[in-house]
């Protein structure tokens, strides 16, 4: 009996710590989901500019606050590189890397802006290009950080929430400007997979771009894709967007958009035809494929065994018969 009682009283104990613990987490939970959060729009999102050396130029950027509240924008530059493969911006955040092609030494009028909740501003910057600047292409972000007003620095263990946004600038300074692109690679996949064979249909190809010269470089061409025989079942236009999209000097892109009609089995082969610039040179790569579906698969490599099997067959019969003719 007295036991029981004692367990009784050991498992009410621990029935209240875990209690204890279950508030004191939801208490912290609260506290942390009270925090204002702070966020921003902004247009455009990308802009180029062509500013001669001792020239200058205005950049417009409209800011809006989508919060509950009020906020101060607050702006930085920002490098950034290419990730070699989509063209997406690697922000440099690395206060001792600096990039060669750096628009910091352009930029001036960055201010805070200091914005009511709901309210949109039009902030304009300074781009200036120092007389005598090594021609070439420039780049950078403008990123703004949503900063709440009258909030105090949250205490260890508290979150509060804030956002940035940016805007992507690109300046070329006109001069001795040098424009050469390489393609490198023409890549085939089916999803994310990357091959020459296949056994269910491929889904993209993708054109690898190197930019070897000081100049922004916007290729473009057609993209074509025969079967066996020289039948084209398709064709597409490279970087069709408008504006087309750019890659950045020293850096490699891929270009990856849909392929269809590749339905029967057999050798396929991509052509790119590649140009930039005023379109006067032209470059062309091109990759084979197979397609061979699962059931021709099967079939292949069953008749594969089934020979195998023959002339092992065929073999041990000679053998047999060998043996027999020596006795």
């Amino acid at each position: 009996m007295l036991g029981n009682i004692k367990k009784f009283k050991q498992l009410v104990a621990l029935s209240l710590i875990l209690a204890t613990l279950l508030l004191s987490s939801l208490s912290a939970y609260a506290q942390q989901g009270n925090q204002p959060g702070s966020g921003l729009s902004i247009s455009p999102t990308e802009s180029e500019f062509t500013v001669k050396p001792g020239a200058a130029d205005i950049l417009n950027i409209n800011l809006k606050n989508i919060t509950t509240g009020d906020i101060v924008a607050k702006p930085t530059i920002n490098d950034f590189e290419s990730d070699n493969v989509t063209g997406t911006p690697k922000l440099i955040t690395d206060l001792n890397k600096h990039s060669p092609n750096s628009i910091r030494k352009f930029v001036s009028g960055l201010d805070d802006v200091p914005l009511a909740k709901g309210e949109q501003k039009k902030v304009t910057v300074t781009l200036q290009v120092p007389a005598k600047y090594t021609p070439g292409a420039y780049f950078g972000v403008i990123r703004y950080k949503a900063v709440p007003v009258g909030v105090n620095a949250p205490k260890e263990g508290q979150l509060t929430l804030s956002a940035s946004v940016g805007t992507i600038v690109l300046v070329t300074v006109p001069g001795n400007l040098h424009q050469q692109v390489q393609v490198t690679a023409v890549h085939i996949y089916r999803g994310a997979h990357e091959g020459s064979l296949f056994i269910s249909k491929p889904t993209q190809a993708g054109v690898e771009l190197k930019n070897l010269g000081n100049d922004f470089a916007k290729p473009f061409g057609t993209v074509t894709v025969q079967k066996m025989f020289g039948k084209q079942v398709y064709s597409y236009q490279l970087n069709n967007s408008q504006p087309r999209s750019n890659v950045l000097p020293g850096t490699s892109r891929i270009f990856k958009d849909p392929i269809k009609n590749v339905s029967s089995p057999g050798r396929y082969t991509v052509t790119a035809n590649v140009t930039y610039g005023n379109g006067n040179d032209v470059l062309v790569m091109k990759k084979d494929f197979w397609y061979i579906p699962a059931w021709l698969a099967i079939i292949v490599l069953l008749i594969i065994f089934a020979l195998i099997a023959g002339v092992l067959r065929a073999w041990r019969r000679y053998r047999r018969g060998a043996r027999r003719f020596k006795r």
